[in-house]
């Protein structure tokens, strides 16, 4: 009966399979590289398959006849295939050719490539071209304007400065502000502080990043999206991918640019005159008599003959200049893409500029169907001719000590040295900074089985930085040849991930996607330092003095983090799509007990225009709305943080004769991870064929845990303590629109608008008071109910016309002539009501152009500086606004009268900590305008190019702003309580950079000329 029974079973299968039959075959790119996830249906039927990895398809159950396919692929243009079915199965062999429209809409998320529409988390994506357009300080400058909700503060106007990017607000305190950096799936090393803040200016280590090798940026902001970094996702995490061969053959372009630049803004400072006049009516306003004392030694009749305007002997015309040469080569197995560059950045401040050499080779090997090597490695070199500035010389003495009755030189032609000479400094100083770096990563793509691929990536990110300064005999007053000393940091940042990734499809309608993954880093700075006298330069041009120099060292880094990590998405009929993630990592920051934490996010998509009510709607052509919740991390703090610390004794104090040493800092042994738990909500749509498309996101990020080092009081004998305490919350509004206005034959017209509102509040800072953490120059406090970095202030009420002396506010809001610091509140608006920028592309046959608006409205900015500049009369000079001073009963003014004895305004010393300084900090600036001509194709041929296009290029052209100040746009440099820690530059970072100004250099004024040629 068995027997019988089974040949029964093989009779109705070999009868199924006489007349059933199968197409199957593969779907291959123009490259003939395999085109995943592609679906091929057959017309009239709900019959179809998806292709895996390997491009391949199957449709099984067919009977005999004829069929007609559909083979379609995001970012391809659609294809059809006709095919007769007789007895015998068919193989195909479909070829898409890429839409580039479409593949604009691919976008790379973390670990992988995924489409627009499928995305359930909020990505803004950033195109190459747009950054290469700005001739910024480092590439993270030209995302400004560009990404909803990122905000992006140019530094300075420094050759190299860094820039303060926030997305979607701050959520730290004492730890790193900062998004993570990604470049082609390396975390790279992104430490502002290697060299303190030394001259005035933070270290930036992604200057050295060449912008021309950027293909695209990706900026994942809320825990849908950034979950898979865990960790270190909770600023929002920046994915750089840079560009590869993208054609069959040979390719070769080539670009020079050539501009100058100016200072946004010239401070209109005291000439001697007016400040002798302004210093004279102090001494008489303090009830003295005859000529007012001048400091520096200067006698009245060499100040009568003196008018130095520092100003003028700072600045200058900068020059610049750029180069770029790049070969790319595609293969049907072979692809590759070398660049070369060197640009040359000189800033308006005399002496200094940042030259940046880099070379980028990126390759893909297919050596087999089913495995694929990937090379990506790139070599930098990034030299800084340095200069003071800011509170540390330069243009910020020109604006402060540099009395304009301060001769340059004496009359006996040596240099003037009783009070501050910039110019003095300057040429009798050397300072350069070279930083070399390369990046390099090789990668194996490896397909084992149908549907499973699996990526192994290696990279070493490793750093030399080297600082050398050199001062003259002039500056150090001793008979040699002068002193020269050199600091050196050697960064070696080696990381590896692995991951799986299998594709599933099930009856055409359910795809599914599972990765699983590990990744490990680790990070290691090694500092030494060197010095010696009687060298007659800097290091780097007298190697040999080099050799003999004893050789220092100092504290390093060394930290390092593993991870696991998965995630899952699910698309059904392509509208309803499901992801989930987790991610466990581990840190060497924290101890045992916190070591390990866990990072999960869910979130979803439903694209209503796929369902049937609106699948042939003519006015709205997508619809999609989108919502995740899920959890990210922060442990970017000293790797000593847990730790207590010692410092060794000073003055030589012992103890029965030895040497000692006292403690600093607490220990924590329960320092762990803070938290965020992010919430969002998002609609996408597209209207006339997407013509015109909006995306609107609402958000919420809860951060617990917060990282704070504590200053202690001077009673329990230590300085700080490292702790997690309080709370900090984000709320906030994105709307991005984007438009095609125009779209003729000989003219199109197309509009890029976005605009961002946070909100940010300290919900909690435990028993601790608002003095416990301070930042800026001791301007702003943690205060509850208050953003991060709120200026704590005494309230400034207004100048007594009587007695010209201040009046403040108590309190309690009552006025009074005594400043206490018991009177202090949370004051002013350092946060903006709106941020955003506004992109117009227009094209006229050959020409283009391209204006870029960014803004930011209704912040207040906090001018530190102008409390030595106005009324009270030190050894600093002042600026113009001075004029607005009382000078006699009953006159109604901004500044009291002046003085040149603080107590005057009973002040404790000479820095006022009062609201008087706050001012209105919205502007609205045209950042860029590009206008380009394209030469017409046949006389490009006649000079055997493919293509040339010439384009001038204008940035910072002019500003729409009521301060009173220099530049309305800052981000002052980070500032160290004191320790000279990486969690003092956080937190002075966090709360003090963006709404704080120090004799910051104004940004710059540029005009460049530009010619890309393509053979």
């Amino acid at each position: 009966m068995k027997i019988k029974l089974l040949f029964l079973l093989l009779l109705v299968f070999g009868l199924q399979s006489a007349f059933s039959q199968t197409i199957r075959g593969t779907v291959i790119d123009s490259k003939k590289e395999p085109v995943i996830g592609a679906t091929v249906k057959i017309d009239g039927s709900n019959k179809g398959a998806a292709t895996d990895a390997l491009g391949f398809f199957e449709i099984k159950g067919l009977q005999p006849g004829y069929y007609k396919l559909r083979i379609s692929s995001v970012g391809f243009t659609s294809s059809s295939k006709e095919v007769t079915l007789g007895n015998d199965n068919i193989v195909l062999e479909v070829v898409l050719k890429e839409d580039r429209k479409q593949m604009d809409e691919l976008v790379v998320v973390g670990y992988g490539v995924q489409r627009k529409r499928d995305l359930t988390g909020a990505v803004s994506k950033i195109g190459g071209k747009e950054l290469n357009d700005l001739p910024v300080p480092s590439f993270e400058a030209a995302m400004q304007g560009k990404a909803a909700g990122v905000q992006v503060t140019v530094g300075s106007g420094l050759a190299g400065s860094a820039s303060v990017v926030r997305v979607r607000g701050i959520s730290s305190i004492s730890a790193s502000g900062d998004p993570l950096y990604v470049i082609d799936g390396i975390p790279v090393t992104q430490d502002l502080f290697m060299n303190g803040n030394a001259g005035g200016m933070n270290n930036n280590p992604l200057s050295s990043i060449n912008p021309d090798d950027i293909e695209s940026i990706e900026v994942l902001k809320d825990a849908a999206a950034n979950a898979i970094y865990g960790s270190r996702g909770a600023n929002g995490v920046i994915l750089i991918t840079t560009k590869r061969a993208q054609t069959k053959g040979w390719k070769f372009t080539a670009s020079a640019k050539v501009g100058v630049s100016n200072p946004t803004a010239i401070p209109k400072m005291l000439n001697a005159q007016q400040w002798m006049q302004l210093n004279q009516e102090a001494w008489e306003n303090d009830g003295n008599a005859g000529r007012a004392p001048l400091p520096g030694g200067i006698t009245y009749e060499q100040a009568l003959a003196t008018n130095t305007n520092w100003v003028d002997q700072t600045i200058q015309t900068g020059l610049k200049h750029g180069y770029t040469l790049t070969a790319a080569k595609g293969g049907e197995k072979f692809n590759t893409q070398m660049n070369f560059s060197y640009d040359d950045n000189g800033s308006y401040l005399k002496g200094n500029n940042f030259v940046r050499t880099t070379a980028r080779v990126n390759s893909d090997y297919q050596l087999t169907k089913w495995l694929k090597l990937g090379v990506n490695t790139s070599l930098s070199s990034g030299v800084n001719n340095r200069v003071n500035a800011a509170w540390s010389g330069g243009l910020g003495f020109a604006m402060s000590e540099a009395l304009p009755i301060y001769p340059i030189k004496n009359a006996d032609g040596t240099w003037f040295r009783g009070g501050k000479n910039p110019v003095r400094d300057m040429e009798n100083m050397k300072w350069r900074t070279a930083e070399t770096r390369a990046l390099n990563g090789v990668s194996l793509d490896i397909t084992p089985v149908k549907g499973l691929i699996v990526r192994g990536q290696a990279s070493y990110d490793y750093m030399n930085l080297v600082d050398d300064q050199w001062s003259s005999p002039e500056i150090t007053n001793q008979n040699d040849a002068g002193n020269a000393n050199r600091n050196m940091s050697f960064v070696k940042n080696f990381n590896y991930y692995v991951t799986a990734t299998y594709m599933k499809s099930f009856k055409e309608n359910h795809h599914f996607q599972m990765m699983v993954g590990n990744e490990f880093q680790r990070a290691n700075t090694i500092r030494r330092r060197t010095f010696a006298s009687n060298v007659p330069g800097l290091y780097s041009s007298n190697p040999s003095y080099l050799v003999s120099s004893p050789i220092f060292s100092d504290n390093g880094t060394n930290w390092a983090f593993l991870s696991y990590f998965g995630r899952f998405n699910y698309d059904y009929k392509g509208k309803y799509n499901v992801q989930a993630v987790y991610r466990m990592d581990a840190s060497s920051r924290f101890g045992e007990n916190y070591r390990w934490a866990n990072f999960p996010s869910l979130s979803g998509a439903w694209i209503i225009s796929e369902e049937d009510f609106l699948k042939d709607n003519q006015t709205i052509s997508f619809l999609k709305i989108r919502a995740g919740w899920g959890m990210s991390g922060n442990a970017a703090i000293p790797d000593d943080a847990r730790f207590g610390t010692f410092s060794p004794g000073s003055n030589n104090i012992a103890y029965n004769g030895q040497p000692t040493t006292y403690p600093i800092k607490l220990p924590n042994k329960d320092l762990r991870w803070e938290t965020s738990n992010n919430y969002d909500i998002g609609f996408e749509m597209g209207f006339f064929k997407d013509r015109i498309s909006f995306e609107l996101d609402l958000y919420e990020k809860v951060t617990k845990d917060v990282l704070m080092e504590i200053a202690l009081p001077p009673s329990i004998g230590m300085s700080s303590l490292w702790t997690n305490v309080g709370g900090i919350s984000n709320r906030g509004i994105e709307f991005g629109f984007k438009s095609k206005n125009i779209v003729a034959k000989n003219f199109q017209w197309s509009t890029n608008f976005n605009v961002a509102r946070n909100y940010n509040e300290i919900t909690s800072i435990g028993v601790y008071t608002e003095d416990a953490v301070s930042g800026g120059t001791n301007d702003t406090r943690v205060i509850v109910g208050q953003p991060v970095g709120s200026n704590y202030l005494i309230r400034w009420s207004h100048v007594d016309p009587a007695t010209g002396k201040p009046v403040y506010l108590d309190i309690n809001g009552n006025e009074t002539f005594v400043y206490n610091n018991k009177n202090r509140v949370a004051a002013g608006k350092i946060l903006p009501d709106a941020i955003g920028g506004l992109t117009n592309t227009f094209r006229y046959k050959n020409w283009d152009m391209s204006v870029l608006v960014v803004f930011s409205l209704g912040s207040q900015i906090y001018e530190s500086s102008q409390k030595r500049q106005a009324s009270l009369i030190t050894n600093w000079n002042m600026d113009e606004r001075v004029f607005d001073r009382w000078r006699q009963p009953g006159d109604v003014a901004k500044f009291p009268r002046l003085t040149r004895d603080y107590r005057t305004y009973n002040l404790p010393d000479e820095w006022s900590n009062t609201t008087l300084w706050l001012k209105d900090g919205s502007y609205a600036r045209l950042r860029n305008l590009t206008v380009g001509y394209s030469i017409p194709k046949a006389q490009c041929e006649r000079l055997h190019l493919s293509s040339c296009r010439v384009s001038f290029i204008a940035t910072n052209l002019f500003t729409l702003t009521n301060y009173d100040g220099l530049d309305p746009e800052l981000s002052r440099d980070a500032e160290s309580d004191g320790s000279g820690s990486a969690g003092g530059y956080n937190t002075s970072r966090n709360m003090g950079s963006q709404n704080i100004t120090y004799l910051t250099p104004p940004q710059e004024k540029s005009f460049l000329f530009q010619v890309n040629l393509e053979f």
